[in-house]
């Protein structure tokens, strides 16, 4: 008999509180409801021999009920509802700039209509592009700008359905009447989300976790200290943050709501960003959780930190251990950090089957190097923990991830090797015991994403001023008030704020991110009945900076020597991320600006980083004018979508202080070249140009 493989899925919803002013500043509870937390739940009902975990954060699931009350809707719901006859200029502005955050490729120019609204408007670099197109809209432009925007949201599982259909199959000139059937009809799917996974509690095919409350950062708010045990040369905010009581109550409160909501108390918990530390650990024993899942980064330093022996292939990872927090254990699941990036960062570029089949194929791979250390019988306590967000990805992916996810659904289900889990279904390993966990996060195994960065320490300054002040005045509080200024405390010690403050992220909404953790601290003085100071008003967050494009003027043919010669390159294009060089490393940038030009038979590229390479591994996705991967490390690699394509084509490459390509195709075509870079260090993605999406050239003829 087949022992199988055991795979856990894990899949993180969250969003931070957007309410402001009793309105949502930004709709994404309702947009990725309609689409990704529907649709996740719903396709399971297709693959019964499925299982899977959701995790959610409880301020996801109080905004959902909010909505569903009909107590609160967003702002972009309040411009979609309004008569655009009834614009005002400044509505206007505002329509072209919401009306369009979606994917441009899978999302808007998959639809005529949208896509002639987007060509339309045309490229934004500032506001000032934004008021010369708004002269070019009528007012049936406006009206069906709002329709597809609404429409485009909606998820696989419900766009060909009833009154969903319609609108696609309609394409232009909507009513009024047509609009507000649409938008009611969001409300209808969200109303199924919770019930269906309830449901599906019931059948035992998902179980479902909690992240803490408003999804901090829990090693932080026990001590920010603990920064710099992670990272010795982080630079800490100005005031130590520490209260294991906020973290303690983060917890809690998150238990109870997940038991509100779903009938019962959850037993596991993914900490925001799978960031832990020994004081957050004992926290979480403590509160009766019987399992958490980190990054794989946490359990390699910790075992190193113990002196204990880790496997040149790092199998260890596979193993789910206890630890032990005072008198309670908890069982913690390692994230494999490869495998969960290759769905939210690689796979978008590829077909849904290719990636369906890479995916399964290293988890066989993964299952024969477990029995080649361990024997067969070492499968019975391994596991692949796969463990990413159950939202963002999709909108870069064909079909928002559907046909993915069911090809790899499918799959699954009928390879005999492998088989999905829950948590509750996982035994640890006799000797699998933590006493101690080194403190970080997924991402790099620190906390840098978080504290540090100039915007981030002076967030963290802020908040502790605020709570300081919350402190000095509960004797003067009523216990109403005290927990008013309290919740509003917790909601500042989100992960997100700090997620957009920095370099390390952008956003085109960074700046309403700014005003709305601004906002939750100054409610806090408004609750205890100060004046809140007046440095809050300015917001934290720089100007966000966007990529920069160049497109080629004149064939280029440059040589391929050891180094580049600048006159060789000077008809090329470029894109890059507008940003200070300075600040490129320390934001983790390593890709700087990717060169293209070509002449009548090739296809030149020059890549180029913020540091010299040394292990990393760099891949270039070709997706037009021809279908190809190239891999350069200490050599180079290609392999095309066909075979046989293979043997027309030569490259050539130089590696110094930059990255130089000479792809040789025959013929260049004259549609656009589309193209996207990664960098990896060992299996772990380092870095993207573009960090999401497709870089475009023109070929030059």
């Amino acid at each position: 008999m087949t022992t199988p493989l055991k795979i856990l899925f894990v899949w993180h919803h969250h969003q931070p509180l957007y309410k402001t002013n009793g309105t949502f500043l930004m709709p994404w509870v309702r947009m990725h409801g309609i689409k990704d937390y529907w649709d996740m739940v719903r396709m399971l009902d297709d693959y019964p021999g499925i299982k899977q975990t959701f995790n959610f954060a409880p301020s996801l699931l109080e905004q959902i009920e909010d909505y569903l009350s009909g107590k609160t809707t967003d702002e972009a719901y309040l411009l979609s509802i309004k008569d655009p006859s009834e614009f005002s200029e400044e509505e206007k502005i505002k329509a072209l700039r919401t009306f369009f955050f979606a994917n441009p490729e899978r999302m808007i120019r998959r639809y005529p209509r949208y896509a002639e609204l987007l060509s339309k408007r045309g490229a934004v670099r500032s506001e000032v592009d934004l008021y010369s197109a708004k002269g070019r809209f009528t007012i049936e432009d406006f009206r069906d700008l709002q329709v597809w925007w609404n429409l485009v949201w909606v998820g696989e599982y419900s766009r060909y359905d009833k009154p969903f259909k319609y609108y696609l199959d309609k394409q232009s000139g909507f009513t009024e009447e047509e609009k507000r059937k649409l938008l009611a009809a969001h409300l209808d799917i969200m109303a199924r989300i919770i019930p269906h996974h309830v449901k599906a509690i019931k059948r035992k095919q998902i179980e479902v976790s909690v992240s803490p409350f408003y999804h901090p950062i829990l090693p932080l708010l026990c001590d920010t200290d603990i920064a710099t045990a992670a990272n010795p040369s982080t630079t800490l905010p100005k005031s130590r943050f520490k209260h294991p009581e906020d973290a303690e109550n983060q917890i809690q409160s998150a238990l109870g709501y997940g038991k509100k909501v779903f009938g019962h108390r959850p037993e596991g918990m993914w900490p925001s960003e799978g960031s832990v530390s020994d004081a957050a650990m004992k926290l979480i024993a403590q509160s009766g959780i019987s399992w958490i899942a980190t990054d794989e980064a946490i359990l390699h330093k910790s075992l190193m930190k113990s002196g204990k022996p880790i496997s040149k292939n790092f199998l260890e990872k596979y193993f789910p251990y206890s630890y032990t927090g005072g008198a309670k254990h908890v069982k913690m699941f390692f994230r494999d950090h490869a495998l969960s990036d290759k769905i939210g960062f690689v796979y978008s570029h590829w077909s849904p089957d290719d990636a369906a089949h890479d995916f399964v194929s290293n988890l066989l791979g993964i299952r024969e190097a477990i029995i080649h250390s361990y024997g067969e019988s070492g499968l019975s306590s391994a596991v692949v923990p796969v463990i990413l967000d159950g939202e963002n990805a999709w909108e870069f992916y064909q079909s928002d991830g559907k046909d993915f996810l069911r090809t790899l659904y499918y799959v699954l289900e009928n390879e005999a090797k492998l088989k999905t889990v829950l948590p509750s279904e996982i035994s640890v390993k006799k000797d699998n015991h933590l006493r101690h966990v080194e403190p970080g996060s997924w991402i790099n195994g620190n906390f840098d994403i978080w504290i540090g960065h100039e915007e981030d320490n002076k967030a963290w300054d802020l908040l502790y001023d605020a709570r300081l002040a919350y402190e000095k005045h509960l004797d003067k509080l009523s216990a109403k008030a005290r927990a008013k200024a309290f919740k509003e405390i917790s909601i500042c010690e989100g992960s997100d704020w700090c997620w957009w403050y920095g370099d390390e992220h952008k956003s085109a909404q960074a700046a309403e991110f700014d005003a709305l953790f601004r906002h939750h601290v100054e409610q806090v003085y408004e609750i205890i009945g100060i004046k809140p100071p007046a440095i809050l008003e300015t917001p934290i967050k720089r100007k966000v900076e966007h990529l920069s494009y160049r497109q080629p003027v004149g064939i280029i043919t440059p040589g391929m020597g050891k180094a580049a010669v600048a006159e060789e390159w000077k008809n090329a294009g470029y894109v890059e991320q507008e940003q200070q060089t300075g600040a490129m490393q320390q934001s983790g940038m390593q890709i700087k600006r990717l060169w293209f030009g070509n002449d009548k038979s090739s296809i030149y590229l020059m890549i180029q980083t913020t540091r010299p390479l040394s292990s990393e591994k760099v891949i270039v996705e070709f997706f037009s004018p021809i279908r190809l991967t190239l891999e350069v490390g200490s050599d180079i690699a290609l392999r095309a979508e066909r075979t046989k394509d293979e043997d027309s084509i030569s490259v050539h490459y130089a590696r110094g202080g930059e990255i130089r390509i000479k792809l040789t195709i025959g013929k260049t075509k004259s549609e656009d070249a589309t193209l996207a870079v990664s960098m990896f260090d060992s299996e772990n993605h380092v870095d993207s140009l573009p960090r999401q999406g497709v870089a475009k050239f023109a070929v030059i003829q």
